[in-house]
């Protein structure tokens, strides 16, 4: 899939399709009154000016305050970029060992292949903020069926890899320190445990963070990586190789989604149909009390949540043998 625009929707134009579901009410803006404006500006100049008065002064201390101002300032930007560059060599190196371990499972996942998945991800995490707590129509049915197949692919990436290593005689590392007297059984089961919680915990990531995963970056360790090679540094990469997986999957389910947007859409427009007249019958008998507004509305967006992403992941299933984790051996 390229980056160019298709029907001017971009690589996720097949939400836009939905467009027609809704219409856009444009509401004037309230005006501020001139004579509020005219004290917020006075505020504004004031302090602006008290602070421009603050910037004359420093720069009118005597010299030598200055000297050893601007040394520290230029220490500590040496080590911010001694620290900048440590992280990039990190970055640079356990990206090395996710390619190769991609090359060594088999997965078909290239250097190149990696940026343009990351790229995917970081579009599709754009769509969701715009959605996630939206109550308009198109927003929010953008973000349910991005959330739909983003945790679908993140199981199914999981199980991909499982059966990738389990093919390759590969074990996944496990960086415990474990008692001398624990037995292969207490260590077996300790692995297993891990490896549990680390599936649960990928599967709830975000696409921003997959994009990064898939690159070997962990933005919370800045420039504190572990050693190169030991468990702990093998577990990130093996999580990079099932990040890159699960966007190849979801970049292959958009895609088949966009292959019939007029049967989504019209599925869509169904379901919607019918909350919609259900809502204008309600409205037309009156809604008397906030308990009843507050139910009508939390079934209308039930639909968008569950029904509308139902319909997108079963359109998937039909089609797609990666979704119903048939993996090509």
């Amino acid at each position: 899939m390229t980056g160019k625009s298709e029907e001017g929707g971009g690589r996720l134009g097949f939400l836009d399709s939905v467009g027609r579901l809704f219409r856009t009410v444009e509401t004037p803006a309230a005006k501020t009154s001139g004579g509020q404006f005219a004290k917020l500006e006075s505020d504004f100049d004031a302090v602006v000016k008290a602070l421009h008065e603050k910037i004359e002064e420093r720069r009118r201390a005597p010299t030598a305050e200055v000297v050893v101002t601007q040394s520290a300032a230029e220490s500590a930007a040496a080590r911010e970029l001694q620290r900048l560059r440590r992280m990039e060599t990190f970055h640079q190196a356990i990206r090395a060992d996710i390619e190769a371990m991609h090359q060594q499972l088999g997965t078909g996942i290239a250097s190149a292949d990696l940026d343009a998945l990351a790229a995917f991800c970081q579009e599709l995490q754009g769509i969701e903020e715009a959605g996630q707590r939206s109550i308009e129509l198109l927003p929010r049915i953008r973000y349910a069926i991005a959330e739909r197949l983003r945790v679908e692919a993140g199981r199914l990436a999981v199980d991909r890899l499982v059966d990738r290593l389990t093919r390759a005689n590969m074990t996944w590392p496990d960086p415990t320190q474990y008692h001398p007297s624990a037995t292969p059984e207490d260590i077996e089961r300790s692995r297993r445990r891990r490896l549990a919680g680390l599936r649960e915990s990928f599967v709830t990531h975000r696409p921003k963070t997959t994009a990064e995963r898939m690159l070997g970056i962990i933005s919370t360790w800045g420039s504190d990586y572990p050693d190169q090679g030991s468990p702990l540094w093998r577990e990130v990469v093996l999580e990079g190789i099932a990040a890159g997986m699960r966007a190849e999957l979801l970049r292959e389910f958009v895609a088949l989604l966009r292959e019939d947007v007029d049967g989504l859409v019209r599925s869509v427009e169904d379901s919607i149909g019918k909350e919609l007249a259900a809502l204008r019958q309600l409205l037309a008998g009156g809604v008397d009390t906030a308990e009843r507004a507050n139910e009508a509305l939390g079934s209308s967006l039930q639909v968008l949540d569950e029904v509308v992403p139902e319909i997108a992941w079963q359109q998937v299933l039909a089609k797609s043998a990666s979704a119903r984790g048939e993996f090509a051996k």
